[in-house]
C-alpha cells in the first residue's frame, strides 16, 4: 500500500501546474485536415513503434552537424549527410535503421569498417557525467564524429516528429499523437541538462567543452552551441510549440502519474534552461539575431515569461538603425541576407503581435509594460527594407546576385525595368524596357559588411531574358573563395591585386559623382572608388551610360579610368548560367590568338581549395585569383583600333558584343573561369561549369578603358564602331547603328574643335554623347561643360558646392549657404569633410533668405551639430565626421529636355 505522503504527492502531480495568465494553446496553429493526414503519413513509423523503443531513440548526448564523408568529394564538404523537410523523404538517415547513416552522394554507410571510429574523446558533461565521442581521424588528425552526426539526425527527426504529432492532435484530437508527443518532450527534458556545449563549425576541429560554460566563456557569434550547431538556433522552438498544443490534452498529467514526476514542470525547466543559455550570449545584432528573437518571444509567451519578450523587443531598435543603411539596405549588401533579415523581422513582429504583459507587470530594468503589442509601425526602416527587395530584382525575378547572394533567391519577375539608386548602400541600376525587352546595368560600390565580395565598381548586365555579364553570387562549395575574388568580377584589377574591403576608419565605400537617369534615351552614372586600392590607386573611376536605340535593347557605354600601379586588367565575365563561346575580331578579320599557359605572376603557386574554408586568405597574394582562370589564349596589339569580342550561345540568337578601344601595347586574353551555379552546390560538378571571360591588359600608370557593350538578339543594331579624330578630345568614338543613326562619344574634350557628320563641332566637356540621324539631332547628353554642333548649342553650367548650415531629419531637409537650384528629381551629393559622400534625391529647392532649403526624398541618416560642424551617423556604417560639409552637384545637361 502506498504511503499517505506519497499518495498526496501523486495527487498533486495529477493536477495541471497553473501558469498565471497563460492559457494554452497560447499560439494556436492552423493546420488543415489534409495537412494533418499528410503529417500522419510521415509519422507512420513513429506511430507504429513501441513507446519504449521510441523514447530510447532520443540521444543522451549532444550531436554534431558538420561532419563530412571521407569516402567521396561530392556535394558540399561536411554537408553530405544533410536531411530536412518531409520526414518520410529523408535519404541519409532513416528511423527504421536509426544507428546508421549514409552519404547522400556515394551511399557509403556509417559506422564503417573502412573508417572505424577507434578514437575516443571523453568529456565531463554539465551534470558531471562522462560522455564519450568516438571518431575516425584522417592522416592529418582531423576528426570525423560519425556517431555524433547520427545523434544529430535523431534529435532533429524526433523534435520534428513531436511537433507534427502535436499538430495532428490539435487538428484531429487524436490522443495517441498527443501521448507520443508528450513522451518525446519529457525524454528531451530529461537528457538536455546533460548535453555538452560544443563548437561545431565547418572545416574546423570540433570542440566538446567540459562541464558547464559560464557566459563570459561563450564564444563570439553564438558559436558555443548545445541544442544544434549554432546557439542562434538553440531555442527548441518546435518542441515549445508542441508543448503549447498538447498542454491541455491531459497527456502530460497522465505521464506525471505514471512516472511520479512533475512532467510539465520538467519540460518547462528544460525550455527555460535552453532559452536562458541562448540569451547568455553577447548580442552582436547580426543577420541571425531576429531569427532568434522571434523564437525567444514565442517561448516567452508560451512559458509565461514576459522578461523574454521585453528582452527581444528591446533589441530591435539597435538592429534597425545600426545594422541598416539609411536607405533601408541591410548592412551586408547581399540581397539574400537582406531577405533573411526582413523575413525574420516580420516573424518577430508576428510573434509579438497582440501580446500583453500579465496584470501589474512592468519590466524591472526599463519600467516598461506591453499591452496589445503591435510594434511594426515603430520601425520605419523595415518598410524601406521591403522596398529594397522590390528594387534589387533582375527582370526574371532573381535577386541581383552581388556579394553573398544565392542565384536561386528571388521574387516575382518584373513587368518593367526602371533605373534606381540605393545611395547609402552604394548601388545603382540603369534600366529600361518592358517584358522581354528589359535591360538592366548594375554598378556596385559598397564593400558590404560581412558577406562581402571584393567587387568595387563591378558591373552586371541583363538583357533579352539573360544575365550576359554575371556576378557569381554565393556558394558553400570549394569555389567559395573564387566567388569573392576581384578577378571573378567585372571590374579592373591593378597589378593583378585583389581589392581590399573595410569599414570604419578603413572604409572602402565609393563616392557617387553623379546619377542622371531621367532621360530614357541616355541614363548615366559615375562613381569613384580608389579606396579599394589604398596607397596604390590615385584614380579609380567608372562611368556607365545606357543608351536607347530604336528596335533594340540599345547599348552600354563603359568608361573606366585608372591611375596607379604598373598594369591594369579590364575584365568582363559572361553568363554564369550558360557557357558561352568566345570570338575576337578586328577590322572585320578574326583575331589570331595563341595559347597561354597561365595568368599567374611569376613565383605565385596556385593550390585549388579542397573545401569552402580554404583559399580566401591566399587572395591577398597578387595574382592568386587568376589561378581560377583557364583555357587561355591571347593576342597583343601593335596598333590602335576597335576590337570586337563576342560572347555567343550555341543555337541561340542572344549574344553579347563588346567593342573595345585598344592601343598599341595592349594585350587581349580570352578564357574561362568558374561558373559555380550549374553545379548545384556539388563539388564534383564544378569542373563542368565554366564562364567565359575577356581581359584587356594595359600598361600603367594611367589607363582609360572605353568599351561599347551591346546585348544582341538576332541582328545587331550597331553596324560599326570606330575611333574618330576630333582635335582637343582625348578620345572620340563613333557608333553607327541601323537606320542611318550615328552617335559620337567625346571624352575629356578641352576646347575640342572639328567637323563631324558634315557640321562644325565644338566642345569643352568631361563627357558628351551626340545622337543623330542624317542632319537631324536625336539628342545629346553633356557632363560639365558646353557643346555646339550645327544648330545645337547646350551647356551644363558650372558645378558648385554649398556649405551645410542646418539639418532637419523630421522634414528631410538641409539649409545650405547661398543660392543653389538643383532640379527636382536630380541627385545632389553631400561631402562629409572629405571623408564620405552621401547622395540625396531632390524634392524641392527654395530660397530661404540668402540661403537655400533643400528637401530630399531620403532620410538624411545623421545628426548634425552645426556648432562643431560634426555629422554623426545613426545608421550603418556609423561614424562621425568633423569639418566643413558641402552639398553640390556635378551638372549634367540633356537635349532635348
Amino acid at each position: 500500500m502506498m504511503p499517505i505522503a506519497g499518495l498526496t504527492t501523486l495527487l498533486l502531480l495529477a493536477a495541471p501546474m497553473p501558469q498565471p495568465g497563460v492559457r494554452h494553446p497560447v499560439l494556436p496553429v492552423q493546420v488543415s485536415a489534409q495537412a494533418a493526414e499528410g503529417y500522419r503519413a510521415e509519422l507512420a513509423p513513429v506511430l507504429a513503434m513501441e513507446e519504449k523503443r521510441l523514447v530510447s531513440l532520443v540521444p543522451t548526448q549532444s550531436g554534431l552537424y558538420f561532419v563530412g564523408c571521407p569516402n567521396c568529394t561530392e556535394g558540399r564538404q561536411e554537408g553530405q549527410f544533410a536531411d530536412s523537410g518531409n520526414l518520410s523523404q529523408w535519404k541519409c538517415w532513416r528511423i527504421e535503421r536509426p544507428d546508421e547513416m549514409r552519404c547522400r552522394y556515394c551511399q557509403h554507410v556509417y559506422p564503417s569498417e573502412k573508417y572505424p571510429m577507434t578514437g575516443r574523446l571523453e568529456v565531463k558533461n554539465p551534470r558531471g557525467e562522462i560522455h564519450t565521442y568516438p571518431y575516425w581521424a584522417d592522416a592529418k588528425g582531423y576528426r570525423y564524429h560519425f556517431a555524433a552526426r547520427i545523434d544529430y539526425h535523431k534529435a532533429r527527426y524526433l523534435e520534428s516528429a513531436a511537433n507534427k504529432l502535436a499538430r495532428v492532435y490539435a487538428t484531429t484530437g487524436d490522443r495517441k499523437c498527443a501521448r507520443r508527443a508528450a513522451l518525446l518532450l519529457h525524454r528531451f527534458a530529461e537528457v538536455f541538462p546533460g548535453y555538452c556545449y560544443h563548437f561545431d563549425f565547418p572545416f574546423r576541429q570540433k570542440v566538446i567543452f567540459e562541464g558547464d560554460v559560464a557566459p563570459k566563456d561563450l564564444l563570439g557569434n553564438f558559436r558555443t552551441a548545445r541544442w544544434t550547431w549554432w546557439a542562434y538556433l538553440d531555442v527548441p522552438s518546435l518542441l515549445i510549440e508542441a508543448y503549447d498544443l498538447i498542454a491541455t490534452s491531459g497527456e502530460l498529467e497522465r505521464l506525471s502519474r505514471e512516472t511520479g514526476k512533475d512532467v510539465p514542470e520538467e519540460i518547462r525547466r528544460f525550455f527555460i534552461l535552453a532559452v536562458d543559455g541562448v540569451l547568455a550570449n553577447r548580442e552582436d545584432f547580426c543577420n541571425m539575431s531576429p531569427v532568434m528573437w522571434a523564437q525567444v518571444i514565442r517561448a516567452g509567451r508560451v512559458l509565461g515569461r514576459p522578461d523574454y519578450i521585453h528582452t527581444a523587443v528591446g533589441r530591435l531598435d539597435r538592429l534597425t538603425t545600426e545594422q541598416f543603411f539609411a536607405d533601408g539596405s541591410w548592412q551586408e549588401g547581399a540581397p539574400s541576407y537582406h531577405q533573411q533579415v526582413v523575413g525574420a523581422l516580420s516573424n518577430v513582429f508576428a510573434a509579438a503581435r497582440g501580446y500583453s504583459d500579465p496584470p501589474g507587470y512592468t519590466h524591472p530594468e526599463t519600467g516598461k509594460r506591453f499591452d496589445n503589442l503591435d510594434i511594426e509601425a515603430s520601425f520605419p526602416t523595415v518598410a524601406a527594407a521591403r522596398r529594397f527587395l522590390e528594387l534589387m530584382r533582375l527582370p526574371n525575378g532573381r535577386y541581383v546576385p552581388i556579394h553573398d547572394t544565392w542565384s536561386t533567391n528571388g521574387g516575382r519577375p518584373l513587368e518593367e525595368s526602371k533605373p534606381f539608386l540605393l545611395p547609402a548602400l552604394g548601388h545603382a541600376c540603369l534600366g529600361h524596357g518592358a517584358g522581354d525587352a528589359q535591360v538592366q546595368a548594375h554598378l556596385t560600390w559598397s564593400p558590404g559588411h560581412g558577406h562581402l565580395h571584393y567587387d568595387g565598381l563591378s558591373l552586371l548586365l541583363f538583357a533579352h531574358g539573360k544575365e550576359l555579364l554575371s556576378d557569381l553570387g554565393y556558394t558553400h562549395t570549394r569555389q567559395h573563395a573564387a566567388t569573392l575574388a576581384t578577378a571573378m568580377h567585372n571590374t579592373v584589377l591593378i597589378d593583378a591585386r585583389n581589392q581590399v574591403a573595410g569599414r570604419g576608419a578603413r572604409s572602402t565605400f565609393g563616392r557617387l559623382r553623379f546619377f542622371e537617369p531621367r532621360d530614357a534615351s541616355c541614363q548615366i552614372v559615375s562613381v569613384e572608388n580608389p579606396e579599394v586600392y589604398p596607397e596604390l590607386a590615385k584614380r579609380y573611376q567608372r562611368t556607365l551610360a545606357l543608351v536607347a536605340a530604336e528596335g533594340s535593347s540599345g547599348y552600354l557605354l563603359d568608361l573606366f579610368e585608372v591611375e596607379g600601379g604598373e598594369h591594369h586588367d579590364y575584365i568582363l565575365h559572361g553568363s554564369a548560367d550558360e557557357e558561352q563561346e568566345m570570338r575576337a575580331e578586328m577590322a572585320s578579320q578574326a583575331l589570331t590568338l595563341a595559347p597561354m599557359e597561365s595568368l599567374l605572376p611569376p613565383g605565385v603557386q596556385f593550390t585549388p581549395a579542397r573545401h569552402e574554408g580554404e583559399g580566401t586568405r591566399e587572395l591577398a597574394t597578387p595574382g592568386y585569383g587568376y589561378g581560377y582562370l583557364g583555357g587561355l589564349s591571347h593576342a597583343p596589339f601593335t596598333r590602335p583600333g576597335i576590337c570586337q569580342v563576342s560572347y555567343t550561345l550555341p543555337d541561340n540568337p542572344v549574344r553579347l558584343r563588346v567593342h573595345l578601344a585598344v592601343s598599341a601595347g595592349d594585350e587581349l586574353v580570352l578564357g574561362h573561369g568558374p561558373a559555380v551555379r550549374g553545379a548545384r552546390e556539388n563539388d564534383a560538378k564544378l569542373a563542368e561549369c565554366r564562364r567565359a571571360f575577356s581581359l584587356l591588359r594595359r600598361p600603367g600608370p594611367r589607363s582609360r578603358f572605353v568599351s561599347v557593350i551591346e546585348p544582341v538578339k538576332g541582328t545587331p543594331a550597331i553596324t560599326g564602331v570606330r575611333r574618330a579624330e576630333i582635335p582637343g578630345a582625348s578620345e572620340a568614338i563613333e557608333i553607327e547603328l541601323a537606320g542611318g543613326r550615328r552617335d559620337l562619344l567625346l571624352l575629356d574634350a578641352r576646347n575640342a574643335r572639328g567637323v563631324w557628320n558634315g557640321r562644325p563641332l565644338a566642345a569643352t566637356a568631361e563627357w558628351a554623347l551626340l545622337r543623330s540621324r542624317g542632319n537631324a539631332i536625336l539628342g545629346a547628353t553633356l557632363v560639365q561643360g558646353s557643346l555646339s554642333w550645327g544648330d545645337l548649342k547646350m551647356g551644363s553650367g558650372p558645378g558648385s558646392t554649398h556649405r551645410l548650415l542646418t539639418v532637419d531629419r523630421a522634414e528631410r531637409s538641409f539649409l545650405v549657404e547661398g543660392h543653389f537650384r538643383p532640379d527636382a528629381g536630380s541627385v545632389v551629393t553631400l561631402d562629409h569633410a572629405g571623408k564620405r559622400i552621401s547622395p540625396y534625391t531632390v524634392v524641392s529647392a527654395t530660397e530661404a533668405g540668402a540661403n537655400t532649403r533643400l528637401v530630399v526624398a531620403e532620410e538624411p541618416g545623421f545628426e548634425w551639430n552645426a556648432k562643431t560642424q560634426t555629422a554623426t551617423f545613426l545608421f550603418a556604417p556609423g561614424g562621425s565626421f568633423q569639418g566643413e560639409h558641402r552639398i553640390g552637384q556635378t551638372p549634367v545637361a540633356r537635349a532635348p529636355r
